[in-house]
């Protein structure tokens, strides 16, 4: 077990090399922000790249001083960043390519571009790991074991194998160490987190450390090849009774929590079929009905349907593979969604906002009147465009966009389904270059209609509503007797919240202190003339009064500046110094 001083310097190293990855590829702003580079020991570098003129010592840290004025290629530079810092990162940005509401467009397209930049494992290290996950001998489960591997990526390598009985197999090995290594590094990206929270009050919208624990949770599943086996399983019983869609099976004997043997099968890839031709578009049907069913009949959805994830048979049957990342959605999110495509098909401004508000959580008070005149803005745009020509995960980026300008932070698992449906309509567009998605879609989009608003679903709502007003009815007189005692115990307190009245509390109080250090230093001053009147010593032939008063004087004139320096950047700025953020760095996870 390695020692708390071990894991510390290690942790030091690691942040130093983060420092100057970010310096390096035109971040040093960010860098700079966050402290890194004192809290390091280290100069602040100068940024290559700040060529837009962002002032080092601005209050704020707004987007360009982030990213720069082309965005495009701050976007490729912190694609660099994260490969270059290893599989940890690369995974933390595959998870934030999931989220629209958190990175302008352009970084969501080009981290779609990363790569497991990692060297492949030897046979022999992958034998020992096959032999320590499954408890024995290779030769013991497999028959043969290729030693090339068909693909080589951060988290393990996959291998082609027969088992005893001859089936052909397909074998996830872990790499090993990988485990230590990742937590080792999301000790790193909390601190980094919590640094962010602490120093930068810009981005409490985004919440680095609710981002980090969600990139934990999904990396830690991905960790555990039986959880993948899990959903692989479940996503087989949804489908099971569906045609022309598949999933390969999973062998429990063969499998471990570092060790995942599946079924092989023989498919072509989903890149590899013609756009346009009938097998495309029949292939393009299947995927439609098959996103369909499972957002919103299943609510359980794959998270990363890319074409390297999908296969597909002689017959045009559809094989999904890798289930490593999955999305979940309760029947009320299944409603929202539902409500949010009939609102936008329908142009329904208030029926967006409305919905919007209720897939998210708004940190803060929300304008509705700007928030729906921006909502407005974007249906004009796309009510002008002909309806083949309108590409759905644009609008759909725009309009969440939208939600992150007035400060809605949206459901983390409509982010995922919404990163994955706009991968599908990349594809469908593929298959189909001229695809008219609404005309595609409008079919489905008359059945969700019939489903949301059909006798059952109404008479369960209005079920569920009596219900849950014959409870409050039966609550209203204990809960009026709780308030009655409590009024007359004097335990009851109300509580008034206006900006107004905390900025003069805080002006007093402000005030209060600056008027109490000059009464001080104004009495110290006196008492020290008092004191010191009686003497007539000379030092160096300078009485001791004098050199008193010249002391007193500097004391005063350097309370007078330090007071001036707290009322312009305190008071003009109002800059607000967080406690706890910095207390939470020092507490690890």
């Amino acid at each position: 077990m390695v020692s708390p001083v071990k894991a510390a310097v290690k942790d030091i190293k690691r942040l130093r090399e983060i420092s100057g990855v970010l310096t390096r590829h035109g971040f040093s702003a960010v860098a700079r922000r966050m402290g890194l580079g004192r809290l390091l020991g280290e100069p602040e570098a100068a940024d290559e790249f700040e060529r837009d003129g962002a002032d080092p010592e601005a209050e704020t840290l707004d987007g360009d001083e982030i990213f720069g004025k082309d965005r495009r290629q701050a976007a490729e530079r912190f694609r660099k960043v994260l490969e270059e810092l290893g599989p940890t990162f690369v995974k933390l940005g595959q998870v934030l390519s999931t989220r629209p509401d958190i990175l302008p467009p352009e970084f969501i397209l080009e981290l779609k571009h990363l790569q497991d930049r990692v060297p492949t494992l030897s046979f022999e290290q992958i034998k020992a790991q096959v032999e320590t996950g499954l408890g024995g001998n290779m030769e013991d489960f497999y028959a043969e074991f290729r030693e090339k591997p068909l693909a080589a990526a951060s988290i393990g390598q996959a291998h082609l194998a027969t088992l005893c009985d001859g089936r052909d197999v397909i074998v996830k090995v872990q790499r090993p160490g990988i485990r230590a290594k990742i937590r080792s590094d999301l000790d790193i990206l909390y601190y980094l987190a919590r640094l962010l929270e602490a120093t930068i009050e810009e981005v409490e919208l985004y919440t680095p450390t609710a981002i980090v624990r969600e990139f934990e949770r999904a990396i830690l599943d991905e960790l555990d090849f039986l959880k993948e086996a899990q959903n692989i399983e479940e996503f087989g019983r949804n489908f099971a009774e569906v045609e022309k869609i598949e999933v390969p099976e999973v062998f429990h004997d063969f499998t471990s929590a570092e060790i995942l043997t599946m079924e092989f099968i023989d498919a072509d890839r989903l890149s590899e079929l013609e756009g346009g031709s009938e097998r495309a578009i029949e292939v393009l049907d299947t995927l439609l009905s098959s996103l369909v069913k499972m957002v919103l009949y299943d609510g359980f959805f794959h998270g990363d349907p890319h074409p390297g994830n999908i296969l597909v048979r002689e017959d045009n049957t559809v094989v999904f593979i890798d289930f490593g990342l999955v999305g979940r959605l309760s029947e009320s999110q299944q409603d929202a969604i539902i409500d949010l495509v009939l609102t936008v098909l329908t142009g329904d401004i208030d029926g967006i906002s409305r919905t919007l508000l209720a897939m998210g959580k708004p940190m803060g008070r929300v304008n509705l009147r700007e928030f729906k005149a921006d909502i407005r803005t974007i249906r004009d745009k796309y009510l002008a465009m002909n309806l083949g020509d309108i590409e759905v995960g644009e609008l759909v980026q725009e309009i969440m966009g939208a939600a992150q300008t007035h400060r809605i932070r949206i459901n983390t698992n409509y982010a995922v389904l919404s990163k994955a449906a706009m991968t599908i309509e990349g594809i469908m567009r593929e298959l189909e270059p001229d695809l008219d998605i609404m005309a595609k879609g409008m079919p489905y989009a008359k059945q969700l209609a019939a489903r949301r608003f059909s006798a059952r679903k109404i008479m369960q709502g209005v079920v569920n509503s009596s219900m849950g007003f014959s409870g409050f009815v039966q609550q209203i007189p204990q809960q009026m007797d709780q308030i009655m005692m409590d009024l007359e115990s004097g335990n009851l307190t109300i509580t008034i919240k206006n900006d107004s009245i905390d900025e003069i509390g805080t002006f007093l109080n402000t005030l209060g202190t600056r008027v109490f250090l000059g009464i001080i230093a104004a009495g110290l001053a006196v008492s020290a003339a008092q004191l010191l009147r009686g003497f007539e010593y000379q030092v160096f032939g300078t009485p001791v009064t004098v050199i008193g008063g010249f002391l007193l004087a500097a004391i005063a004139l350097g309370l007078f500046w330090w007071a001036l320096t707290w009322h312009i950047v305190g008071g003009s700025a109002r800059t607000k110094l967080r406690v706890s953020p910095f207390v939470r760095l020092f507490r690890r996870k």
